[in-house]
């Protein structure tokens, strides 16, 4: 299936979804499902937060998320390119995880191992990363 098919099989069905929102949100007050009217106004409000936020999730965040990732690769790629033309060693994934609090060298790997290969050359794997004297073996 090619990009343009997908991308209106997923507009209709993204209105669709809407569609059943607001369709069941009104059923149910009508219907007398929700009869007390904090639990209406309640129950309401929730079913149109929820379709709003859906609706910008499809207009818009998917797209601002997507260039945002975008640019984060492309990033990535330039500072990989520079290590690579000035003659720099690739980083190790403990130097990289030791950028956030919540990376370990081994899921910094596991990452590494998803993403393309010019971008994989520029981090060493983890069993090439030579040991410390005295550094503990596991």
């Amino acid at each position: 299936m090619d990009d343009g098919t997908k991308k209106i099989i997923i507009g209709l069905a993204a209105g669709a979804v809407k569609k059943v929102l607001l369709t069941a949100g009104s059923a149910a007050a009508a219907h007398g499902i929700i009869t007390d009217v904090p639990a209406e106004t309640y129950s309401a409000l929730a079913l149109t937060l929820v379709t709003a936020g859906f609706s910008f999730w499809n207009d818009y965040g998917k797209a601002i998320v997507g260039a945002q990732l975008e640019v984060l690769k492309a990033r990535s790629l330039a500072a990989a390119a520079k290590i690579k033309t000035a003659g720099l060693p690739p980083v190790t994934p403990a130097e990289i995880a030791a950028q956030s609090p919540k990376l370990t060298a081994e899921s910094v790997t596991k990452v590494a191992a998803t993403l393309p290969a010019d971008v994989q050359a520029s981090v060493i794997p983890i069993n090439a990363v030579p040991r410390q004297a005295g550094a503990a073996s596991t």
